[in-house]
């Protein structure tokens, strides 16, 4: 029988509670095991609450991240929502048996804070509007996101339509529906590598995305890249700007101190952990631009990002905000699987 791997004993899940002070030792040895080698906390080794498949999974091929608005006034049709919305990560069982295999198809479903705050009765952080010297964030509308991430068009197209079809007429409106892809390897539209300093393994993923109860915090932006723009702009500049090199993703040195790999540090240029899941939307002649996505155990480092990209404290603005209009953004939380049925 095979023990943890990643920090969570399989043992733990396969055994009948009854069973379990005979496995004990094997157990505890295990939990050690996984705690050593990802430097997982022993609360989150020995946690039995199950996180969703979008959170720490890989980006895939495709996506489609739906914004709705639940309809307020009839306490029932809500219900039936929420009751369908329950049995989202259900929708797609779990092809590769291999940890770190990229399965063809996940899903994960959402609540705006406030919302879920509004459900469980937990008090939650609201995600603010924010506005600098080149551009605003302002606040964006729905209750409820569901993000999908799968290897062609198609299965992204079809789960979503599973999500809808299984919702009760008359409970949502929609606010978005928008599909993305991989370019190229990896980059923006801007042509810069997405994500470089994403924790490369699950396990560390896991680290900064799950909190003690198997939940996770979802920041969702809109982003327009003004192409026409960048194609005026010398390469050094938009380097300048990002704080890397477009070619290969070395960060630049000296570091300018407006560009967006400074203002997305702490004051004292400590990184500040997320895991980045972004993927590039739109067409050559309409619009384009990223679909930005982040997952984190707490708001704290999606705050602090936020802030120092429009300046809050030093007056000191993220050149990237001239590349890029933003047009939606909002804060969602991703409860595990246990705490989604608990609604």
């Amino acid at each position: 029988m095979r023990l943890a791997r990643f920090g969570i004993p399989t043992i733990l899940k396969r055994l009948p509670l009854t069973q379990l002070p005979k496995f004990r030792p094997a157990i505890v040895k295990s939990v050690a095991i996984g705690a050593l080698f990802t430097s997982l906390t022993w609360r989150q080794a020995l946690r039995l609450d199950e996180f969703q498949s979008t959170v720490v999974s890989d980006v895939n091929e495709f996506c489609c991240v739906l914004v709705l608005e639940l309809t307020e006034g009839d306490a029932n049709l809500q219900h039936d929502a929420l009751n369908a919305l329950k049995e989202v990560p259900r929708l797609v069982q779990k092809k590769s048996n291999e940890d770190d295999e990229l399965d063809p198809v996940t899903v994960g479903v959402g609540f705006q804070t406030k919302f879920w705050e509004k459900l469980t009765r937990t008090p939650q952080n609201d995600y603010e509007a924010r506005a600098g010297t080149y551009g605003s964030m302002p606040y964006g509308k729905g209750n409820v996101i569901v993000h999908v991430k799968a290897q062609n068009r198609s299965l992204a197209f079809e789960t979503i339509q599973k999500v809808v079809k299984s919702l009760p007429k008359g409970s949502y409106r929609v606010v978005s529906e928008r599909y993305g892809y991989k370019y190229q390897d990896g980059r923006d539209m801007s042509g810069f590598l997405d994500g470089t300093m994403n924790p490369s393994l699950k396990q560390q993923r896991q680290k900064v995305a799950v909190n003690e109860r198997g939940g996770s915090y979802m920041i969702h932006q809109i982003w327009h890249h003004k192409l026409d723009w960048l194609d005026k702009i010398t390469e050094d500049e938009q380097e300048k700007m990002v704080g890397r090199k477009k070619s290969n993703s070395f960060e630049l040195r000296p570091l300018p101190i407006d560009s967006h790999v400074t203002r997305t540090r702490s004051e004292d240029n400590k990184r500040l952990l997320i895991v980045r899941q972004s993927q590039p939307f739109g067409t050559v002649t309409g619009d384009h631009g990223l679909l930005f996505i982040a997952y984190a155990k707490d708001l704290n480092n999606f705050n602090t990002m936020l802030d120092r990209m429009t300046g809050k404290g030093d007056g000191i603005n993220d050149q990237i905000m001239k590349m890029s209009i933003n047009s939606y953004g909002n804060y969602f939380y991703i409860p595990s699987v246990q705490e989604l049925q608990k609604l």
